[in-house]
């Protein structure tokens, strides 16, 4: 594609893609982003980017030159390309994550002052966001420095906004002003304290999801009668003045600015209790450590705290973020870590010593004690060997090509858009001989933000965003992965994907509202069992031996067996 900018040619390829959007395409060269309309009476006005160009701000990524093409017509604009590895605001809501990535209430705290700082900025140049839901901010890997996108909805002294989110909506109100996106604001930053929606949870007078009648009501989590799920965290880890603040826009129906300073958290502990017998299932205690579980594998027989990984019961001391796999033949334990784009590698045991390996990276996984790094536009397989008795030797095992600016490593999967084209790579490594490498077209999926996904034993779950609500969608692949079967559960609650898929091809996940469901990883089959029970929560996060289910939670390992 050949656009014109400042009246200079710019030819854009495949390897410059980046996204599609609801409007458009977009491409990076260098450090520069280029959005390009499809429809081109959505092309935002060339008047409304000049008022844009009001909010000079490092943070906030807004249009710079027009676009044109051959025939002199705007199809889109430039912006600042922001960088890779940024985080989707909403992610940081759920209490997995914040685990994984160290993520303190110090950081979110700072985060939510940053965010507000940002808002002030906007209003200061006559602007409203309107749309400031949590999918149009990112956030980097520091954690606490948020960046917002999309601006191109805003609205401007001369123009309307053009889009908002349902559930960030102040639905009292028919108009927007700077209160309006302050409520916005107030039920973004809500979740990022305790990881739900203000206006979410059971209450026996209202239908899940209705959100709406309930910020009409004014029934919110607050209310007494609201029961929320064990997932959600202590609101007394919101500092004083938010939480005064978040009682009288949500509770009350005050329309207030956000306090000026945020006051102190009072750090609580709250008793977790677990039902060890019910109806349904029998839950067994198998042990417990010193440190909240963040990863357990049985059948590698390792677990995962924040500073400590143990290795069947022998503790070692590492750092956050520290990954471990053995190497095939002799088991020799190996630290694996991304730090400052490059990957660092360390054998645990004093004894062995380690040949270097330079390799620049920004995303792995692990997969079946496979080590896989994206390096640009290279998915690399990587092999560990022991020489001599005690130097591990790694080297590049296999080599295939992906997309370098619109593919995300997830869970076992990766994710990668062809000019709009979704598909799912699925890697599968073979020890004796050379692996596989599964790249599936999906079109069902091509119209959705994907925001997590886990692939195990040919079940492959996603975490969707249509543009107003979260859906959670079930593909199972046949063994050759030439067919599928896909079914999608709409307008759910975002949580991480928890399931697991037993050696017996029996599928079983706990859901985001705290149900088991099960069924098999065959095409052919599609009934799903469901079962409620009030001793299941999703903060239960499964693990498999085989054809036995275990989950964790806090310190302890457990077996979950049907009765």
């Amino acid at each position: 594609m050949e656009i014109y900018v400042n009246g200079k040619p710019v030819t854009l390829t495949q390897k410059d893609f980046v996204a599609k959007g609801g409007e458009g395409k977009v491409f990076k060269r260098g450090s520069t982003a280029y959005k390009v309309y499809d429809d081109l009476s959505k092309m935002i006005a060339p008047a409304k980017i000049k008022e844009l160009m009001e909010c000079d701000h490092s943070s906030i990524l807004r249009p710079k030159d027009l676009i044109l093409n051959k025939k002199k017509q705007n199809i889109g604009f430039t912006m600042d390309w922001l960088g890779d590895n940024l985080n989707p605001l909403c992610k940081l809501f759920t209490t997995p994550f914040r685990e994984r990535n160290g993520i303190e209430n110090d950081h979110v705290i700072q985060l939510v002052e940053n965010i507000k700082m940002l808002i002030s900025f906007v209003h200061s140049k006559k602007c409203l966001i309107v749309d400031g839901n949590e999918l149009n901010y990112l956030v980097k890997n520091d954690f606490t420095t948020p960046y917002m996108i999309d601006v191109n909805s805003w609205q401007t002294p001369s123009y309307p906004a053009t889009a908002i989110m349902p559930s960030i909506r102040d639905w009292t109100t028919e108009s927007f002003s700077i209160l309006t996106d302050w409520f916005s604001f107030g039920v973004v930053t809500f979740q990022l304290f305790v990881g739900i929606h203000p206006f979410k949870g059971k209450h026996k007078s209202y239908r899940k999801n209705d959100f709406i009648n309930r910020i009409k009501d004014r029934v919110s989590v607050f209310n007494s009668n609201v029961s929320l799920p064990p997932s959600t965290r202590d609101f007394n880890i919101i500092p004083g003045a938010y939480k005064d603040w978040y009682y009288k826009i949500f509770e009350n129906g005050d329309r207030l600015p956000p306090p000026v300073a945020p006051g102190t958290a009072e750090i609580v502990q709250v008793a977790i209790k677990l039902v060890q017998s019910t109806g349904n299932f029998e839950i067994t205690m198998i042990f417990e450590i010193d440190g909240k579980i963040l990863y357990h594998n049985p059948e590698m027989n390792i677990t995962k705290t924040k500073d400590k990984l143990y290795i069947g019961k022998t503790d070692y001391k590492v750092s956050q973020g520290v990954e471990v796999l053995f190497t095939p033949l002799e088991s020799v334990p190996v630290l694996i870590k991304i730090e400052n784009e490059k990957l660092q590698m360390k054998p645990l045991m004093a004894a062995y010593t380690q040949r270097p390996l330079e390799l620049t990276t920004t995303e792995m996984m692990i997969v079946d004690n496979t080590l896989y790094v994206k390096n640009k536009e290279k998915l690399i397989e990587l092999d560990f060997r022991v020489m001599g008795g005690q130097t591990i030797v790694p080297a590049v095992k296999t080599i295939w090509t992906i997309e370098p600016l619109s593919s995300e490593i997830f869970s076992n999967v990766i994710y990668q858009s062809v000019l709009g084209r979704s598909y799912l790579c699925i890697p599968q490594p073979n020890k004796s001989g050379k692996s596989s490498f599964h790249n599936v077209q999906i079109p069902e999926i091509d119209n959705f933000k994907v925001i997590d996904a886990k692939y195990q034993n040919k079940v492959c779950l996603l975490i969707v965003h249509d543009g107003n609500n979260y859906n959670r969608i079930t593909i199972i692949f046949d063994d050759k992965f030439q067919k599928y079967s896909f079914r999608i559960q709409k307008g759910i609650d975002y949580q991480p994907l928890n399931f697991i898929v037993l050696d017996n091809g029996v599928c079983v996940t706990i859901t985001e509202d705290n149900a088991v469901e099960m069924f098999m990883n065959r095409t052919d089959k599609t009934d799903v069992k469901r079962i409620e029970d009030p001793a299941i929560d999703n903060t239960m996060k499964l693990c498999k031996d085989g054809t036995t289910v275990k989950f964790f939670k806090d310190n302890k390992v457990y077996r979950l067996k049907m009765k």
